[in-house]
């Protein structure tokens, strides 16, 4: 018993030296648990500094979006346009309020998820563990770089596009924030998904090769095992799906206002003036995609796995390694029951965590660049040179 304790409590530590420095950037933004980790910072200090920079961070959030809003219900645009622009900036403040929240709130289901996890990592190799960190955390590195990325070029075109500090400080409030915010929420729940998934890959091997004298307390291992992967995709699900469902009516909402955008500066020529401004919304366009397919991709991969767990069941029952009689045909049976649930996750039960959700999104989001473009072409947003409503809301005209 007490040699479990010990290699669960290694896994647990390669767990944290993996994504220390994540972890140190997640919990001074309030994104994570301050005491998540006992080896992490956790003094007075360290909690102060965390309140104040979550306090600092809010206020500017919602000073920048509520002046955006103000702004943007004062412009000539049509009203289904200026609602989609309102609509980004009460996401964005929501969003805000979530992933801080969380960190406050969601101490017990980290916990929860945490430990299970690295019951079932003591069942694995430490070299497979140590290349599942590996693999998670440059996965995770090239994310990092690309959102930097982005969000530098956003600010950049912020202060060349329209000038000033002004400009870059209310970008920097009002869109790069939120969604750095959202972006290390949903690397959070990627990453937990992906290590279910490298797991009940590892179980499933492991139900396969459980054969012998003691094959019916194996196989009881293996469900318990299953079980606990099982919860851990629920205790996730139910931890993140307010943020998920708030970031994929975002992402729909801020796709569709991009790609107008950049319809807009193409039908007025001016490409090669605007360029800059373009590569930024196809840049931005990219992490919104990005962040969707971060969060329904692994849960795709979680689900074929569950369904494999049920199919090898099936195949063990039938081959001539299974017993006709016995206590090990009967925990056969058992599991293969547990392994052919279809259980689809949802988020809040609106959304289905599965690549085919895609198609509901794509629908929506061609349904709004429909009506936009409609809206568009009767010239109701153009006014004194403005080809989009951006550039009204940083260099507003005078009446």
């Amino acid at each position: 018993m007490s040699e479990g304790r010990d290699v669960q409590h290694l896994r647990k530590l390669q767990l944290y030296q993996s994504f220390q420095l994540y972890l140190r950037c997640a919990q001074l933004l309030s994104n994570v648990p301050c005491c998540l980790a006992r080896d992490l910072p956790s003094r007075a200090y360290f909690k102060q500094a965390r309140c104040l920079l979550t306090a600092g961070t809010f206020i500017w959030v919602i000073l920048c979006c509520y002046e955006a809003t103000v702004k943007l219900l004062e412009l000539p645009i049509p009203f289904f346009t200026a609602v989609l622009y309102v609509n980004e900036m009460v996401l964005n403040l929501c969003i805000t309020v979530q992933t801080m929240l969380r960190g406050y709130s969601e101490t017990v289901r980290y916990s929860q998820c945490l430990e299970r996890i690295v019951t079932v990592a003591a069942t694995v190799s430490s070299s497979e563990w140590t290349e599942l960190l590996l693999y998670l955390r440059l996965r995770l590195y090239w994310f990092g770089i690309f959102f930097t990325l982005t969000s530098g070029v956003g600010l950049a075109v912020a202060h060349l596009f329209y000038g000033g500090i002004w400009s870059t400080l209310f970008t920097m409030g009002a869109y790069v924030l939120p969604n750095m915010l959202a972006s290390m929420s949903l690397a959070q729940y990627y990453a937990g998904t992906v290590l279910i998934y490298k797991l009940q890959h590892t179980v499933n091997q492991q139900l396969r090769t459980a054969i012998g004298k003691h094959r019916a307390v194996r196989l009881q291992e293996i469900k318990h095992l299953y079980l606990q992967l099982d919860h851990c995709v629920q205790l996730m699900t139910r931890s993140y799906e307010v943020a998920i469902v708030t970031n994929v009516f975002l992402a729909i909402n801020v796709t569709s206002l991009l790609l107008l955008e950049i319809y807009q500066y193409l039908q007025a020529n001016e490409l090669q003036a605007n360029s800059i401004y373009i590569v930024s919304n196809v840049m931005w366009l990219a992490l919104y995609i990005c962040l969707l397919l971060m969060v329904l991709y692994p849960c795709d991969m979680i689900k074929r796995e569950q369904m494999r767990f049920g199919t090898i069941l099936f195949e063990l029952s039938h081959s001539g390694k299974a017993a006709t009689v016995g206590e090990d045909q009967m925990a056969l049976l058992r599991l293969l029951t547990l392994g052919r649930k279809r259980i689809v996750p949802t988020a809040c039960g609106l959304l289905k965590l599965e690549l085919s959700s895609l198609s509901s999104i794509f629908v929506a989001l061609l349904s709004f660049m429909i009506i936009l473009i409609q809206f568009d072409s009767a010239k109701l947003n153009k006014r004194d040179g403005r080809v989009t409503a951006i550039d009204q809301l940083y260099t507003p005209t005078n009446s």
